[in-house]
Protein backbone atom coordinates (compact mmCIF):
# COMPACT_ATOMS: atom_id res chain seq x y z
CA UNK A 1 0.00 0.00 0.00
CA UNK A 2 2.66 2.46 0.68
CA UNK A 3 4.32 1.99 -2.61
CA UNK A 4 0.92 2.64 -4.58
CA UNK A 5 0.66 5.70 -2.48
CA UNK A 6 4.16 6.50 -3.39
CA UNK A 7 3.56 6.42 -6.72
CA UNK A 8 0.17 7.98 -6.48
CA UNK A 9 2.00 10.72 -5.12
CA UNK A 10 4.53 11.01 -7.72
CA UNK A 11 1.77 11.26 -10.41
CA UNK A 12 0.00 14.07 -8.77
CA UNK A 13 3.32 15.88 -8.84
CA UNK A 14 3.85 14.95 -12.18
CA UNK A 15 0.83 16.73 -13.47
CA UNK A 16 1.13 19.54 -10.74
CA UNK A 17 -0.66 22.48 -12.43
CA UNK A 18 -3.64 19.84 -13.66
CA UNK A 19 -3.97 18.91 -10.26
CA UNK A 20 -3.97 22.29 -8.62
CA UNK A 21 -6.60 23.52 -11.26
CA UNK A 22 -8.80 20.64 -10.48
CA UNK A 23 -7.89 20.88 -6.47
CA UNK A 24 -9.32 24.48 -7.16
CA UNK A 25 -12.65 23.39 -8.53
CA UNK A 26 -13.36 21.35 -5.42
CA UNK A 27 -12.14 24.67 -2.99
CA UNK A 28 -14.92 26.39 -4.64
CA UNK A 29 -17.53 23.98 -4.20
CA UNK A 30 -16.76 23.58 -0.15
CA UNK A 31 -16.26 27.08 0.55
CA UNK A 32 -19.54 27.42 -1.12
CA UNK A 33 -21.46 24.97 0.37
CA UNK A 34 -19.76 25.91 3.98
CA UNK A 35 -20.76 29.57 3.70
CA UNK A 36 -24.12 28.28 2.50
CA UNK A 37 -24.85 25.91 5.49
CA UNK A 38 -23.44 28.63 7.28
CA UNK A 39 -25.24 31.23 6.27
CA UNK A 40 -28.77 29.12 6.77
CA UNK A 41 -27.69 28.57 9.83
CA UNK A 42 -27.32 32.14 11.52
CA UNK A 43 -30.41 32.39 9.76
CA UNK A 44 -32.49 29.83 11.12
CA UNK A 45 -30.92 31.74 14.83
CA UNK A 46 -31.63 35.15 13.81
CA UNK A 47 -35.41 34.47 13.00
CA UNK A 48 -35.69 32.16 15.96
CA UNK A 49 -34.82 34.85 18.36
CA UNK A 50 -36.48 37.35 17.10
CA UNK A 51 -39.39 35.26 17.32
CA UNK A 52 -38.63 34.46 20.69
CA UNK A 53 -38.00 38.16 21.73
CA UNK A 54 -41.95 38.16 22.74
CA UNK A 55 -41.23 35.39 25.10
CA UNK A 56 -39.89 31.64 25.69
CA UNK A 57 -42.81 28.99 25.81
CA UNK A 58 -45.41 32.06 25.82
CA UNK A 59 -48.94 31.10 26.00
CA UNK A 60 -52.00 33.68 25.97
CA UNK A 61 -55.67 33.77 26.59
CA UNK A 62 -57.82 35.79 25.28
CA UNK A 63 -61.93 36.33 25.70
CA UNK A 64 -64.13 35.48 23.44
CA UNK A 65 -67.81 34.20 22.48
CA UNK A 66 -69.54 30.47 23.10
CA UNK A 67 -70.11 28.76 20.40
CA UNK A 68 -71.71 25.58 22.31
CA UNK A 69 -74.87 25.52 24.55
CA UNK A 70 -74.05 25.27 28.31
CA UNK A 71 -75.65 24.84 31.67
CA UNK A 72 -79.14 26.14 29.87
CA UNK A 73 -77.28 29.07 28.48
CA UNK A 74 -77.22 29.86 24.81
CA UNK A 75 -74.58 29.98 21.91
CA UNK A 76 -73.05 33.49 21.36
CA UNK A 77 -72.37 34.36 24.78
CA UNK A 78 -69.71 36.97 25.60
CA UNK A 79 -66.89 35.47 28.13
CA UNK A 80 -64.54 38.39 29.83
CA UNK A 81 -61.38 37.67 32.20
CA UNK A 82 -60.93 38.87 35.23
CA UNK A 83 -58.42 39.25 38.00
CA UNK A 84 -60.41 35.52 39.59
CA UNK A 85 -59.56 34.01 36.20
CA UNK A 86 -55.60 34.46 36.94
CA UNK A 87 -55.98 33.52 40.78
CA UNK A 88 -58.20 30.23 39.81
CA UNK A 89 -55.47 29.07 36.82
CA UNK A 90 -52.55 29.73 39.45
CA UNK A 91 -54.07 27.69 41.81
CA UNK A 92 -55.65 24.89 39.95
CA UNK A 93 -53.35 24.30 37.17
CA UNK A 94 -50.46 23.19 39.31
CA UNK A 95 -48.25 22.96 35.71
CA UNK A 96 -48.38 27.08 35.25
CA UNK A 97 -44.47 28.44 36.70
CA UNK A 98 -45.67 32.31 36.07
CA UNK A 99 -49.00 33.96 35.49
CA UNK A 100 -50.18 37.44 34.87
CA UNK A 101 -53.17 39.56 34.17
CA UNK A 102 -52.68 42.46 31.36
CA UNK A 103 -55.08 45.54 30.52
CA UNK A 104 -53.97 47.32 27.35
CA UNK A 105 -55.49 50.64 26.85
CA UNK A 106 -54.62 53.28 24.38
CA UNK A 107 -53.71 56.69 25.92
CA UNK A 108 -51.84 59.71 25.31
CA UNK A 109 -48.34 59.70 27.08
CA UNK A 110 -46.60 63.67 27.31
CA UNK A 111 -43.30 64.70 28.75
CA UNK A 112 -42.96 67.99 28.71
CA UNK A 113 -44.64 69.86 25.51
CA UNK A 114 -44.37 65.83 23.37
CA UNK A 115 -47.59 63.98 23.47
CA UNK A 116 -47.46 60.55 22.05
CA UNK A 117 -50.21 58.09 22.07
CA UNK A 118 -49.38 54.26 23.20
CA UNK A 119 -50.06 51.10 23.94
CA UNK A 120 -50.23 51.21 28.18
CA UNK A 121 -50.61 48.40 29.74
CA UNK A 122 -51.09 47.14 33.15
CA UNK A 123 -48.71 44.08 34.44
CA UNK A 124 -47.63 42.44 37.57
CA UNK A 125 -43.77 41.76 38.18
CA UNK A 126 -44.16 38.05 36.70
CA UNK A 127 -44.62 39.85 33.24
CA UNK A 128 -41.23 40.30 33.21
CA UNK A 129 -40.25 36.80 32.98
CA UNK A 130 -42.94 36.02 30.50
CA UNK A 131 -42.36 38.04 28.32
CA UNK A 132 -38.61 38.57 28.41
CA UNK A 133 -38.47 41.96 29.14
CA UNK A 134 -34.60 42.49 29.01
CA UNK A 135 -33.96 46.42 30.72
CA UNK A 136 -31.70 48.68 29.02
CA UNK A 137 -31.85 50.88 32.33
CA UNK A 138 -33.98 50.66 35.30
CA UNK A 139 -35.71 47.82 36.23
CA UNK A 140 -39.16 46.47 35.96
CA UNK A 141 -42.23 46.81 37.77
CA UNK A 142 -41.85 44.70 41.36
CA UNK A 143 -44.49 43.22 43.74
CA UNK A 144 -44.28 46.09 45.70
CA UNK A 145 -44.92 48.20 42.98
CA UNK A 146 -47.47 46.54 42.47
CA UNK A 147 -49.22 46.42 46.13
CA UNK A 148 -48.78 50.00 47.09
CA UNK A 149 -50.14 51.28 44.11
CA UNK A 150 -47.28 53.02 42.92
CA UNK A 151 -47.26 55.42 40.13
CA UNK A 152 -43.83 53.88 38.38
CA UNK A 153 -43.65 53.28 34.75
CA UNK A 154 -41.44 51.11 32.48
CA UNK A 155 -41.10 52.21 29.02
CA UNK A 156 -40.02 50.70 25.52
CA UNK A 157 -36.54 51.68 23.15
CA UNK A 158 -39.06 53.61 20.86
CA UNK A 159 -41.03 55.69 23.27
CA UNK A 160 -38.14 56.88 24.86
CA UNK A 161 -36.66 57.58 21.66
CA UNK A 162 -39.82 59.78 20.81
CA UNK A 163 -40.70 61.54 23.89
CA UNK A 164 -36.71 61.71 25.01
CA UNK A 165 -34.60 62.53 21.97
CA UNK A 166 -31.80 60.40 23.73
CA UNK A 167 -31.89 61.92 26.62
CA UNK A 168 -32.15 59.77 30.00
CA UNK A 169 -35.24 58.41 31.09
CA UNK A 170 -35.05 56.42 34.22
CA UNK A 171 -36.26 59.31 36.97
CA UNK A 172 -37.90 61.56 34.75
CA UNK A 173 -42.01 62.04 35.26
CA UNK A 174 -44.43 61.60 32.11
CA UNK A 175 -48.20 62.14 32.34
CA UNK A 176 -50.82 59.93 31.34
CA UNK A 177 -54.19 60.76 31.41
CA UNK A 178 -53.03 63.79 33.50
CA UNK A 179 -51.33 61.70 36.21
CA UNK A 180 -48.20 62.04 36.55
CA UNK A 181 -45.66 58.60 36.30
CA UNK A 182 -42.31 57.96 37.35
CA UNK A 183 -40.04 56.27 34.67
CA UNK A 184 -38.54 53.51 36.24
CA UNK A 185 -36.89 51.47 33.48
CA UNK A 186 -36.28 51.45 29.69
CA UNK A 187 -36.73 48.27 27.94
CA UNK A 188 -33.79 46.89 25.78
CA UNK A 189 -34.34 47.57 21.97
CA UNK A 190 -36.02 44.36 20.66
CA UNK A 191 -35.81 43.02 16.73
CA UNK A 192 -39.44 41.43 17.62
CA UNK A 193 -41.30 39.48 14.97
CA UNK A 194 -44.61 38.55 16.66
CA UNK A 195 -46.80 40.62 18.78
CA UNK A 196 -49.98 40.62 20.18
CA UNK A 197 -51.33 44.86 20.40
CA UNK A 198 -48.09 46.19 19.96
CA UNK A 199 -44.49 46.01 19.46
CA UNK A 200 -42.61 46.14 23.04
CA UNK A 201 -40.73 49.16 21.53
CA UNK A 202 -43.89 51.11 21.39
CA UNK A 203 -45.52 50.53 24.60
CA UNK A 204 -45.94 51.66 28.50
CA UNK A 205 -45.82 49.24 31.74
CA UNK A 206 -47.69 50.35 34.67
CA UNK A 207 -48.40 48.34 37.95
CA UNK A 208 -51.82 46.44 37.05
CA UNK A 209 -53.33 48.20 40.38
CA UNK A 210 -52.13 51.44 39.36
CA UNK A 211 -53.70 51.48 35.77
CA UNK A 212 -57.39 50.78 37.42
CA UNK A 213 -56.82 54.76 38.99
CA UNK A 214 -56.95 55.71 35.40
CA UNK A 215 -58.94 53.09 33.53
CA UNK A 216 -61.58 50.41 34.46
CA UNK A 217 -59.60 46.89 34.98
CA UNK A 218 -62.46 44.50 35.82
CA UNK A 219 -62.29 43.10 32.25
CA UNK A 220 -58.46 41.97 31.44
CA UNK A 221 -57.58 42.40 27.65
CA UNK A 222 -55.84 38.88 28.09
CA UNK A 223 -53.78 36.58 30.14
CA UNK A 224 -50.13 35.56 29.89
CA UNK A 225 -48.29 33.08 31.08
CA UNK A 226 -45.68 29.53 30.89
CA UNK A 227 -45.91 26.45 31.74
CA UNK A 228 -43.34 24.63 33.84
CA UNK A 229 -40.87 22.30 31.98
CA UNK A 230 -42.03 19.00 31.38
CA UNK A 231 -45.85 18.47 31.17
CA UNK A 232 -47.19 18.15 27.57
CA UNK A 233 -48.00 21.98 26.68
CA UNK A 234 -51.69 20.10 25.13
CA UNK A 235 -52.70 19.16 28.95
CA UNK A 236 -51.76 22.09 30.44
CA UNK A 237 -53.74 24.56 27.87
CA UNK A 238 -57.17 21.91 28.01
CA UNK A 239 -56.24 22.23 32.24
CA UNK A 240 -56.93 26.06 31.78
CA UNK A 241 -59.93 25.15 29.80
CA UNK A 242 -61.32 23.33 32.10
CA UNK A 243 -60.55 25.81 34.65
CA UNK A 244 -62.46 28.75 33.33
CA UNK A 245 -65.48 26.91 32.08
CA UNK A 246 -66.22 26.01 35.72
CA UNK A 247 -66.20 29.47 36.75
CA UNK A 248 -67.75 30.83 33.79
CA UNK A 249 -70.29 28.22 32.95
CA UNK A 250 -69.55 27.48 28.86
CA UNK A 251 -68.66 23.63 27.39
CA UNK A 252 -65.35 22.94 28.14
CA UNK A 253 -64.73 21.50 24.27
CA UNK A 254 -65.82 24.83 23.55
CA UNK A 255 -62.55 26.34 21.87
CA UNK A 256 -64.05 29.61 21.22
CA UNK A 257 -65.28 30.72 24.58
CA UNK A 258 -61.89 31.94 25.53
CA UNK A 259 -59.21 31.87 23.24
CA UNK A 260 -55.94 29.72 24.01
CA UNK A 261 -52.81 30.62 22.03
CA UNK A 262 -49.82 28.57 21.90
CA UNK A 263 -46.79 30.98 20.24
CA UNK A 264 -44.86 27.13 19.79
CA UNK A 265 -47.25 26.67 17.45
CA UNK A 266 -46.29 29.40 15.53
CA UNK A 267 -42.42 28.48 16.34
CA UNK A 268 -42.93 25.47 14.88
CA UNK A 269 -44.01 26.86 11.77
CA UNK A 270 -40.99 29.17 11.63
CA UNK A 271 -38.89 26.52 12.35
CA UNK A 272 -39.99 24.98 9.63
CA UNK A 273 -39.45 27.73 7.01
CA UNK A 274 -36.41 27.30 8.29
CA UNK A 275 -35.80 24.10 7.58
CA UNK A 276 -36.72 24.27 4.05
CA UNK A 277 -34.50 27.51 3.16
CA UNK A 278 -31.34 25.77 5.04
CA UNK A 279 -32.33 22.09 2.64
CA UNK A 280 -32.64 24.69 -0.65
CA UNK A 281 -29.23 25.66 0.47
CA UNK A 282 -27.69 22.46 1.21
CA UNK A 283 -28.43 21.07 -2.49
CA UNK A 284 -27.41 24.47 -4.34
CA UNK A 285 -24.05 24.11 -2.31
CA UNK A 286 -24.17 20.43 -2.52
CA UNK A 287 -24.48 21.15 -6.56
CA UNK A 288 -21.87 23.49 -6.96
CA UNK A 289 -19.71 20.63 -5.04
CA UNK A 290 -20.84 18.02 -7.75
CA UNK A 291 -19.83 20.45 -10.42
CA UNK A 292 -16.25 20.56 -8.99
CA UNK A 293 -16.30 16.75 -8.75
CA UNK A 294 -17.29 16.18 -12.40
CA UNK A 295 -14.42 18.27 -13.11
CA UNK A 296 -12.51 15.85 -11.11
CA UNK A 297 -13.91 12.67 -12.65
CA UNK A 298 -13.04 14.54 -16.49
CA UNK A 299 -9.54 15.13 -15.30
CA UNK A 300 -8.84 11.65 -13.81
CA UNK A 301 -10.30 10.09 -17.11
CA UNK A 302 -8.48 12.04 -19.42
CA UNK A 303 -5.16 11.09 -17.29
CA UNK A 304 -6.40 7.68 -17.20
CA UNK A 305 -6.53 7.90 -21.54
CA UNK A 306 -2.64 9.50 -21.51
CA UNK A 307 -1.13 7.01 -19.59
CA UNK A 308 -3.00 3.84 -20.81
CA UNK A 309 0.73 3.20 -22.16
CA UNK A 310 1.88 3.50 -18.44
CA UNK A 311 -1.37 1.28 -17.70
CA UNK A 312 -0.08 -1.91 -19.78
CA UNK A 313 3.85 -1.68 -18.88
CA UNK A 314 2.89 -1.63 -15.31
CA UNK A 315 0.24 -4.57 -15.93
CA UNK A 316 2.95 -6.74 -17.66
CA UNK A 317 5.25 -6.70 -14.87
CA UNK A 318 3.05 -8.17 -12.73
CA UNK A 319 0.60 -5.15 -11.52
CA UNK A 320 -2.39 -6.41 -10.49
CA UNK A 321 -6.35 -4.70 -11.10
CA UNK A 322 -6.71 -4.13 -7.15
CA UNK A 323 -3.18 -2.36 -7.43
CA UNK A 324 -3.97 -0.05 -10.48
CA UNK A 325 -7.51 0.62 -8.78
CA UNK A 326 -5.92 1.91 -5.78
CA UNK A 327 -3.41 4.06 -7.19
CA UNK A 328 -5.82 6.12 -9.42
CA UNK A 329 -8.63 6.11 -6.45
CA UNK A 330 -5.48 7.52 -4.14
CA UNK A 331 -4.58 9.96 -6.44
CA UNK A 332 -8.88 11.43 -7.19
CA UNK A 333 -9.42 11.51 -3.49
CA UNK A 334 -6.22 13.23 -2.42
CA UNK A 335 -7.62 15.65 -4.74
CA UNK A 336 -10.90 16.20 -3.93
CA UNK A 337 -9.71 16.04 -0.13
CA UNK A 338 -6.84 18.53 -0.38
CA UNK A 339 -9.32 20.99 -2.40
CA UNK A 340 -11.79 20.05 0.53
CA UNK A 341 -9.34 20.79 3.50
CA UNK A 342 -8.37 24.26 1.43
CA UNK A 343 -12.10 25.02 0.76
CA UNK A 344 -12.82 24.46 5.10
CA UNK A 345 -10.20 26.84 5.63
CA UNK A 346 -11.08 29.45 3.18
CA UNK A 347 -15.33 29.15 4.53
CA UNK A 348 -13.69 29.73 7.95
CA UNK A 349 -11.60 32.88 7.02
CA UNK A 350 -14.52 34.25 5.00
CA UNK A 351 -16.87 33.36 8.19
CA UNK A 352 -14.73 35.03 10.55
CA UNK A 353 -14.28 38.03 8.35
CA UNK A 354 -17.77 38.94 7.60
CA UNK A 355 -18.68 38.14 10.74
CA UNK A 356 -22.84 38.85 10.58
CA UNK A 357 -24.83 39.90 7.52
CA UNK A 358 -28.21 42.46 8.02
CA UNK A 359 -31.77 40.61 8.06
CA UNK A 360 -33.97 42.10 10.49
CA UNK A 361 -32.01 44.94 11.96
CA UNK A 362 -32.50 47.20 9.19
CA UNK A 363 -35.90 46.96 9.56
CA UNK A 364 -35.78 47.50 13.57
CA UNK A 365 -33.51 50.30 13.23
CA UNK A 366 -31.03 47.66 16.12
CA UNK A 367 -27.31 48.04 16.12
CA UNK A 368 -26.95 44.79 18.57
CA UNK A 369 -26.98 42.27 15.73
CA UNK A 370 -29.39 40.19 17.84
CA UNK A 371 -31.82 40.54 14.37
CA UNK A 372 -28.86 39.65 11.79
CA UNK A 373 -27.31 36.60 10.10
CA UNK A 374 -24.26 35.83 11.85
CA UNK A 375 -22.00 33.15 10.61
CA UNK A 376 -19.80 30.45 11.78
CA UNK A 377 -18.40 27.47 11.26
CA UNK A 378 -20.78 24.62 13.09
CA UNK A 379 -20.25 21.26 13.84
CA UNK A 380 -22.97 20.44 12.38
CA UNK A 381 -22.04 22.37 8.91
CA UNK A 382 -18.80 20.89 9.25
CA UNK A 383 -20.51 17.03 9.50
CA UNK A 384 -22.80 17.50 6.50
CA UNK A 385 -19.91 19.00 3.87
CA UNK A 386 -17.11 16.39 5.13
CA UNK A 387 -20.02 13.63 4.79
CA UNK A 388 -20.70 15.25 1.28
CA UNK A 389 -17.22 15.43 0.30
CA UNK A 390 -16.53 11.68 1.11
CA UNK A 391 -19.29 10.75 -1.13
CA UNK A 392 -18.20 13.11 -3.84
CA UNK A 393 -14.58 12.22 -3.28
CA UNK A 394 -15.27 8.53 -3.74
CA UNK A 395 -17.72 8.78 -6.44
CA UNK A 396 -15.22 11.21 -8.73
CA UNK A 397 -12.12 8.87 -8.23
CA UNK A 398 -13.98 5.24 -8.25
CA UNK A 399 -15.37 5.98 -11.95
CA UNK A 400 -11.59 6.74 -13.37
CA UNK A 401 -9.91 4.26 -11.39
CA UNK A 402 -12.15 1.36 -11.96
CA UNK A 403 -11.65 2.44 -16.20
CA UNK A 404 -7.76 2.41 -15.38
CA UNK A 405 -8.00 -1.20 -13.60
CA UNK A 406 -9.84 -2.85 -16.51
CA UNK A 407 -7.86 -2.00 -19.76
CA UNK A 408 -6.26 -5.09 -21.61
CA UNK A 409 -2.89 -4.54 -20.92
CA UNK A 410 -1.85 -5.67 -24.76
CA UNK A 411 -4.37 -3.09 -26.00
CA UNK A 412 -2.86 -0.59 -23.47
CA UNK A 413 0.83 -1.48 -24.57
CA UNK A 414 -0.24 -0.87 -28.53
CA UNK A 415 -1.15 3.09 -27.33
CA UNK A 416 1.34 5.49 -28.48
Amino acid sequence: MGSIIAEAWNALRHYRLRSILTMLSVTWGVASLMLLLSYGQGFDRALLRSFQAIGKDLIVVFPGQTSLQAGGERAGRRIRLEIRDVKAIAEQVPAVQAISPEVRRYLGVSFGYRTREYSVSGVTASFQFIRNMWMAEGRFISDEDVLHRRRVAVIGATVKKELFSGRPAVGQSIKIKGARFTVIGVLKKKVQISNYGAPDDMRVFLPFTTLSDLVDTRYLSNIVLTPANGPLRSRVIQEIRATLARLHNFNVKDERAVRIIDWNEFQAIITNLSLGLKVLLAIIGTLTLGIGAVGVMNIMLVSVTERTREIGVLKSIGARRRHILWQFLIEGVTITFTGGLAGFLIAAAMTKLIGTLPLLGPLFEDTSGQGDVQLEVSLSALLISSLILTFVGLISGLVPAIRAARLDPVEALRQE
